[in-house]
């Protein structure tokens, strides 16, 4: 009984003794764990830290280990291969592959602008000789004036002597032609017109307030003002010009005195549109009104620099109005202009437009298509390329598997993508890059020093 009782003490001691050691290598993992400062926290709850693995108090889910701040990175590798999971390198798949292609691509581009002024249509009418403002006969910006028609009545002293000559000469010298012919080419060089000299001479009697008559035909506005909506023009601009020009090549006068100036910056000027007014002297030289041709107008618009390269004048761009779906307009590149602004480089491209309709309006948004063949060279499909950011990728099929490969893209049509270097028409390419990339696969990365 005694034996059997010593027995069962011995077995006892030999089923504990694995569990001791257990127990220990725990202990002696932890105290490890400890030593090295691994913390735990929980997925679902960061703000919960242990120093020790467990449960989380707030859902029960087991702590795990806390990535810390010196755990060693992986830096990324030249050769792209981080990109690809298993860890052996390369990805063996059945996927759909292709081939580049040479070829050339039809493309197009689309503009984005504003109908605009010609500026050389536009014209100043100075101020001949000094005097005073007795009448003006135009009232507003932007009202319509035919050439011939009379702008304004001035009373100038430096007029009134030169007619004063020219009838004096008139009276007392009749035969000495040469002095008349000088006195009237003095009044013309002054502005003087044939009929308005013709007058003079029948009637014998100077006139003290003189007519001036527009030299040409077309728009009326104050110098100061700058007719030249730009092509980021806001939405509204076309609803100011259209009243103004609804008219344009009818001949009816325009009743809009802000029409087509699009965000104008220019001096304030009076109620009635001109900083010159009835009664004001002017000098000689001085820039009273400006006359605007609209019969023929601008189609402007900001482009890429990348893209003003394939626009050249004589291009050719189909133009379509935004507030008029379905109507468009032939048109031909006429200026390329390269422009540095707001710290950016781009080109400003015009195209002259007729207005012989009411459907061309100044300050109207405009978009304009161009197309153009590209240069023979690569092309494989945009699905087959891999934008990373800093490089583009493609996964080259290698003895029945995939490898990643750095190509150099250009341009974009049509769905396809323009390769530079990096690939051969040989080559044999996955079709979907996207597909070979595990988003799992992408590790932490070690930072580069700045």
């Amino acid at each position: 009984m005694r034996k059997n009782w010593k027995n069962k003490i011995i077995g006892l001691l030999i089923l504990l003794v694995p569990f001791t050691f257990t127990a220990c290598k725990e202990n002696h993992n932890h105290e490890a764990e400890t030593a090295a400062g691994i913390e735990y926290t929980c997925p679902m709850h960061p703000q919960i830290v242990r120093d020790k693995p467990g449960d989380c108090p707030v859902c029960g889910m087991t702590l795990v280990a806390k990535q810390t701040a010196s755990t060693p990175a992986t830096a990324i590798s030249s050769d792209l291969n981080y990109l690809l999971q298993p860890a052996n390198q390369t990805v063996v798949s059945n996927v759909k592959t292709t081939q580049p292609i040479q070829k050339q691509v039809q493309n197009e581009i689309l503009l984005s602008g504003v109908v605009t002024y010609d500026t050389r249509q536009q014209s100043i009418i100075p101020a001949r000789f000094g005097g005073r403002i007795e009448k003006l006969y135009v009232q507003f910006n932007y009202q319509l004036v035919r050439k011939g028609q009379k702008l304004y009545d001035i009373y100038s002293p430096e007029l009134v002597t030169a007619q004063k000559e020219l009838v004096y000469l008139l009276k007392n010298d009749p035969s000495n032609t040469s002095l008349i012919n000088g006195a009237k080419q003095k009044l013309q060089l002054l502005g003087a017109t044939s009929g308005q000299i013709n007058q003079l001479i029948q009637s014998g009697q100077e006139n003290y307030t003189f007519s001036v008559y527009s030299p040409y035909t077309g728009y009326v506005l104050d110098p100061a003002i700058t007719a030249a909506p730009a092509p980021t023009a806001p939405a509204t601009s076309s609803a100011s010009g259209g009243d103004g020009m609804n008219s344009m090549g009818s001949g009816t006068p325009s009743t809009s005195g802000s029409m087509g100036v699009s965000g104008n910056s220019g001096p304030t000027t009076p109620s009635n549109g001109f900083a010159v007014r009835e009664g004001m002297y002017v000098t000689t030289g001085q820039a009273l009104l400006k006359v605007i041709d609209a019969s023929q107008v601008w189609a402007q618009f900001n482009v890429a620099s990348s893209q003003a390269k394939q626009l050249t004048k004589g291009t050719p761009i189909t133009i379509s109005f935004n507030q008029l779906p379905g109507q468009t307009v032939s048109a031909k590149v006429s200026l390329v202009e390269p422009v540095y602004e707001a710290q950016e480089n781009f080109a400003r491209v015009r195209a002259s437009l007729p207005t012989q309709d009411k459907s061309t309006l100044i300050g109207q948004l405009i978009t304009g298509k161009a197309s153009y063949n590209t240069g023979t060279a690569l092309w494989v499909p945009k699905e087959s390329v891999l934008d990373l950011g800093t490089q583009s990728v493609a996964f080259l099929k290698v003895n029945g598997v995939f490898k990643p490969q750095s190509v150099q893209v250009g341009e974009r049509a049509n769905g396809m993508v323009e390769v530079l270097s990096g690939l051969s028409a040989k080559n044999v390419i996955a079709a979907n890059a996207q597909f070979l990339v595990d988003s799992e696969s992408f590790i932490r990365v070690a930072e580069n020093n700045k």
